[in-house]
């Protein structure tokens, strides 16, 4: 296949679904009132999240109680919910789906597939559908959703590509039942029990889902520049070794790593990504400050005032706007973040631009987003 022949996907229409229980950053330190010392509330307050949803309807009393999980929605119900809102404001005939991707790094079950599991539940998709997990990519996942939409596109004329991307991170946060202190008042091999506190109160659930095809009056993406591991040991920035074939006896709730250089490493990605990015000849930008829309993985208000920093970009500016927003109101969602800032109901002006997802495994990627004349509002 040559470049000439290469389909830019176009999104025809986006939708999110978010679980029904929703709780504060103030309900959750509440409730945590006792556990957690002063520095580390100020930490908690600071990384840029007011609220967040979960699967689960009791979950303030899950972390810091180990109550009993009372599941409010499967996670596969919470997709089909995203993929029939979806599929309804595109207006197209499922039987044009030729593929459904489904995305998660905190699917509801290992097996059977997020895929599989959605298809299953959904009668209206072709039992003969090809399919693809993409799962444990982190919060890069959109960068893999565009460039496989753009490789089945080119070699399937006339079909459609529907992508699933539904996070259930709360269930998996650690119970915090001690006293838990900021990583400056600590020795550094307690590091782990501040991430896990921070893991409760940084991530969170949410179900984006999109139809791709080769026509339609919404934004196109691509080209994509990948960058995966750059340092071999880039692979230990944040792991969950437990539960899989090398330990696969899994004794209280997983274990989340997560390292002090994520930050800046993440920065690196980031700004390599985009680089490489800006050198492609499809590009029309030559910097980020040009890019009529710059959307940045909602890692923690750190993080994107960075990404800003090095960018040349104002953290005020209304081209930061969704990045900033989505993490506050929604939390870190994975590969859900990104899917959630494209789905906001905002007017987008037309123009090229920049697209950043990053994240733990460690792999980045940077892709465009052309929003055609006249604008673009998903929530039209």
């Amino acid at each position: 296949m040559t470049a000439a022949t290469t389909i830019d996907p176009i999104l025809i229409s986006i939708a999110a679904e978010l679980p029904r229980p929703e709780f504060s950053t103030e309900e959750l330190l509440t409730a945590g009132r006792g556990h957690l010392s002063d520095a580390l509330i100020g930490m908690l307050n600071g990384i840029g999240v007011h609220k967040r949803h979960s699967v689960l309807a009791n979950y303030p009393d899950v972390l810091f109680a180990d109550a009993e999980p009372e599941l409010d929605i499967a996670t596969a119900d919470l997709a089909v919910l995203a993929a029939r809102k979806c599929l309804a404001k595109s207006d197209i005939d499922p039987e044009s789906i030729g593929l459904v991707l489904g995305i998660s790094s905190a699917p509801g079950r290992l097996l059977p597939s997020l895929v599989c599991d959605v298809i299953a539940r959904m009668p209206e998709i072709p039992r003969t559908v090809a399919n693809l997990s993409i799962e444990y990519m982190g919060c890069s996942a959109m960068a893999k959703v565009v460039e496989t939409a753009r490789w089945y596109l080119s070699c399937n004329p006339g079909k459609r590509v529907l992508a699933c991307f539904t996070e259930a991170i709360t269930p998996l946060s650690p119970v915090l039942p001690d006293f838990y202190s900021h990583f400056t008042e600590i020795d550094r091999a307690d590091r782990q029990k501040t991430v896990d506190a921070l893991h409760g109160f940084l991530f969170a659930d949410a179900a984006v889902a999109m139809v791709f095809g080769a026509e339609g009056d919404g934004p196109s993406f691509g080209p994509v520049a990948n960058l995966t591991n750059e340092r071999p040991e880039d692979t230990e920035l944040g792991t969950v070794p437990d539960g899989g074939s090398d330990i696969p006896v899994v004794h209280g709730r997983r274990l989340y790593t997560l390292s002090a250089d994520v930050t800046p490493r993440g920065a690196f990605y980031a700004r390599e990504t985009v680089r490489m990015l800006l050198a492609d000849k499809a590009t029309g930008l030559t910097a980020p400050v040009d890019a009529a829309t710059l959307l940045m993985h909602t890692g923690s208000t750190r993080i994107l005032d960075a990404l800003c920093e090095q960018f040349g970009v104002d953290p005020q500016a209304q081209t930061v706007a969704s990045s900033y927003r989505v993490l506050r109101e929604y939390g870190n969602t994975l590969g859900c973040s990104v899917p959630l800032m494209v789905a906001e109901p905002t007017d987008r002006r037309a123009g090229e631009g920049i697209v950043v997802a990053f994240g733990l495994s460690f792999s980045c990627g940077a892709f465009t987003m052309k929003v055609p004349e006249g604008g673009w509002n998903p929530g039209v």
